[in-house]
């Protein structure tokens, strides 16, 4: 196989549609998170044809809200602090630092409403404005996980030290992270959340500017 120098279409640096055909889905498994399957057809890239019928299975995850929560004033982030079963699995540190988040439920009005509902109940912050950054597929091998994330303009100054709730187990320690430390961390490798990484890289190369947009939009209500 030679290197495409012709410019096909699916050379495109963009993601792109592909027919495809489910032919079965099921529910194998319902608990944290369903376990399902699907039986499905594809068409091939770049050629005419078929590929399948396949069988994979996924966890039906469906949408969630990931949350940056910035105070400008103080020019950090609030990041939390909580047990983590995989990287209790895979890692020394079951104590992982990540992001504000949590799932789109059905009653939500929106994926925002979700995360102002999220942001409150693991840091106990109200959003003083929240504006969608960009969407993500964190793992769409495994997953149909679907992530919207936010950048919150927030007054972290009397940041509690414990949040979540208990009916859940949760047990959320919330922290103020400057965020040129932040970055270090994350540079360093000292974090190894996903979307915590991902976050941060865009805020050091986006954030503080969309912030001041974003704050902007307050001083023009009041």
């Amino acid at each position: 196989m030679t290197a495409n120098t012709q410019g096909h279409y699916r050379d495109a640096l963009a993601d792109q549609p592909l027919d495809f055909t489910v032919e079965r889905r099921e529910r194998l498994h319902d608990g944290f998170r369903p376990l399902e399957a699907v039986t499905l057809t594809h068409a091939r890239l770049g050629a005419d044809g078929i590929i399948g019928p396949v069988h994979r299975e996924f966890l039906a995850t469906g949408s969630v809200a990931i949350i940056i929560p910035y105070d400008p004033v103080l020019d950090a982030i609030v990041v939390v602090r909580q047990f983590r079963l995989a990287a209790a699995l895979k890692t020394p540190n079951a104590a992982a630092l990540e992001l504000p988040a949590g799932l789109v439920d059905a009653d939500d009005a929106s994926p925002e409403a979700a995360a102002a509902r999220e942001l409150e109940e693991e840091t106990g912050l109200t959003a003083k404005a929240i504006e969608r950054c960009y969407t993500l597929l964190p793992s769409p091998g495994l997953t149909d996980e679907y992530a919207f994330i936010f950048l919150a303009i927030v007054d972290a100054s009397a940041l509690a030290t414990s949040a979540g709730k208990a009916e859940e187990a949760e047990d959320i320690r919330p922290i103020l992270a400057p965020v040129d430390e932040l970055i270090e961390a994350v540079d360093q490798g000292r974090v190894e959340n996903g979307f915590l990484v991902g976050g941060t890289h865009w805020f050091a190369r986006k954030g503080r500017a969309f912030a001041a947009s974003l704050a902007a939009t307050l001083a023009g209500e009041g």
